[in-house]
């Protein structure tokens, strides 16, 4: 009886939060969180202000991304869970950056695999959930999305030009 009762106690705390909305949380919380561990172990002026340019540029595409998330799959009555998802990712890159800083002195290997995590589920996330529903909504121009695409992802490896 009691395990009936666990059960459901756990249904009613987990109940409204849409999955597709949580997972890309999860995702993107975790390339913020990577991204601003990158951040705070940077030394130097030029490639701070090259992470803090590319963090500017992509943070808002990736905002917008969970707020249409949100507000796609939660109705008024469920404010506060949207939120609380908001306020999780928000807290994410302060907290990474954070914790960036209290490695900052020990290893320059931590630096490469930090930089690499953010990196890499920044493609992850960009491939598996962004990408693939953008190009799946029917009635739009495909071709102008491309185009617009790739403009995009130039502007993003050019600034690994600003550097040098």
């Amino acid at each position: 009886m009691e395990e009936l009762e666990e059960r459901e106690n756990r249904k009613k705390c987990c109940e409204g939060f849409n999955l597709s909305s949580f997972v890309l949380l999860i995702a993107l919380s975790t390339h913020a969180l990577f991204e601003g561990i990158a951040l705070g172990l940077t030394k130097d002026l030029a490639p701070s202000l090259n992470i803090i340019l590319a963090l500017c540029i992509h943070k808002t595409a990736a905002s917008m991304s969970l707020g249409i998330s949100i507000s796609k799959n939660f109705t008024e009555d469920d404010i506060r869970k949207g939120l609380t998802l908001l306020l999780t990712f928000a807290l994410a890159t302060p907290i990474g950056i954070a914790l960036g800083l209290l490695l900052a002195d020990t290893n320059e290997m931590i630096e490469i695999v930090f930089s690499s995590f953010a990196a890499g589920t920044f493609i992850y996330i960009a491939a598996s959930e962004v990408i693939v529903e953008e190009f799946s909504i029917p009635g739009r121009k495909k071709w102008l999305q491309m185009v617009m695409f790739l403009m995009g992802a130039t502007l993003i490896t050019s600034m690994w030009f600003l550097e040098g």
